[in-house]
């Protein structure tokens, strides 16, 4: 009888997953850390998580995402990177695939780097070295795979001088928008290149940039649509039909470790990095089509690994050294700093956002949860409770479960599902 309870309640569960708005990409629906409108949007946090399930995790930075009742987990298993497909309602295993051998530097865990994306029962993986493979969401079986080398990419890794993702590894989440998946490659006229999602054959390749770390952002700025990038060069808005530059504002710091995501708030975009600042560019028209001017720069609130999220007119995210901010978008002053976020090493201090509605959850690299208010008037916390161990992740979540993967040393960790709606 028991037996029959257990597997009625992990079917119900299933079944309310399933019609849940899903997390099926890196950072949310819109990979931007924002809970869409039909999502269950927290007002507080109990204070000891229901844990539904816990299961051992191989090593890798790779964040968990969920759809259609499936929670997708990158790892290192024996030395490969290894994309496995488990069920949201138990953690059981319902397929894995070894795809590419891993790597390893002095700044993190052996394994993949990249969140998966998944949309139209495809599951695309970037993998650390530059690889990028499309696989069938439903048993895994690859459908096709290319290698960034044969167009141009000379990956190093962690030697000499090499900037950006050929250092320290891929990490950018391909988007995927329609027929169509678009990733940062690197090399001469592979800055970005257009790939057909049924075939992975080049649909268009532009720019001689190199990809720093974060993925690219669709945006409509000016009026036009296009992909905001942050390469090692700089800022650089793309034109999504071709590829053609349509601004730039170069930035540089030691190594091209540019991590943080822009941010977009009508026709401004705010962007930086831990030797920029956090900096404000307003996009416009001009004769020759978009023009980009810097109109503020804020030292305090510059990011180092943490990407920040957009509330209303106002920015909110990790400044250096370790404190949470809160930035007006169109003044670039700081409304508010509060260091009450706990963070096991403030140097490499890093928390990411999910925003429900009028308020924001926040996970540190210690495993803490604080649920705050997003208000410029000043920090309020609404809760706050220990959920896991140190982590770089960008937890999913999925109408009041949180999936966060934790263990950032050379040991794996875990992959945990947490109840924070009862």
């Amino acid at each position: 009888m028991q037996f029959r309870i257990s597997l009625l309640i992990a079917a119900l569960g299933q079944a309310s997953l399933a019609q849940a708005v899903d997390w099926p990409q890196w950072r949310g629906p819109t990979r931007d850390g924002v809970l869409p409108a039909k999502g269950l949007a927290l007002t507080q946090l109990p204070d000891q998580p229901r844990i539904v399930w816990k299961i051992k995790s191989g090593e890798g930075l790779s964040s968990p995402v969920v759809a259609d009742g499936t929670v997708f987990h990158f790892e290192n298993r024996g030395g490969k990177e290894t994309m496995g497909a488990l069920s949201a309602a138990d953690g059981s295993e319902k397929w894995a695939k070894g795809l590419a051998p891993v790597f390893e530097d002095g700044q993190g865990p052996r394994g993949p780097r990249c969140t998966p994306v998944v949309d139209g029962g495809q599951v695309f993986a970037q993998c650390s070295r530059g690889t990028l493979h499309c696989l069938s969401a439903r048993n895994g079986k690859v459908q096709w795979e290319l290698d960034y080398a044969k167009l141009g990419m000379k990956f190093v890794g962690e030697k000499g001088r090499v900037p950006g993702a050929r250092r320290h590894g891929f990490t950018g989440a391909p988007l995927v928008i329609g027929g169509m998946v678009y990733a940062l490659v690197g090399g001469k006229g592979t800055g970005i290149v257009c790939f057909n999602r049924a075939n992975g054959e080049i649909i268009w390749n532009s720019l001689d940039y190199e990809p720093g770390y974060p993925p690219p952002i669709p945006a409509t700025i000016a009026g036009l649509q296009q992909f905001v990038c942050f390469f090692v060069e700089g800022a650089v808005g793309v034109d999504v039909r071709n590829g053609a530059e349509l601004w730039k504002v170069p930035m540089k710091t030691d190594y091209g470790r540019h991590v943080a995501a822009p941010v977009v708030h009508g026709n401004t975009v705010v962007v930086g990095s831990h030797q920029t600042g956090l900096r404000g560019i307003t996009i416009s028209p001009d004769d020759d089509g978009l023009k980009a001017e810097p109109v503020w720069k804020n030292i305090e609130a510059q990011p180092n690994i943490t990407h920040g999220v957009r509330v209303g007119g106002h920015y909110y995210g990790i400044g250096d050294p370790a404190k949470l901010v809160c930035v007006d978008i169109a003044t670039g002053k700081t409304a508010w700093s509060d260091d009450s976020l706990s963070f096991p090493d403030p140097k490499r201090a890093m928390a990411a956002f999910i925003v429900m509605g009028k308020n924001i959850l926040s996970l540190s690299s210690g495993g803490e949860l604080c649920l705050f208010e997003a208000s410029p008037r000043g920090f309020n916390e609404l809760g706050r409770t220990q959920v896991c161990g140190l982590n770089w992740c960008m937890p999913a979540y999925v109408d009041g479960w949180l999936f966060v993967r934790d263990g950032i040393k050379k040991k794996g960790g875990n992959l945990i599902c947490l109840d924070l709606a009862k």
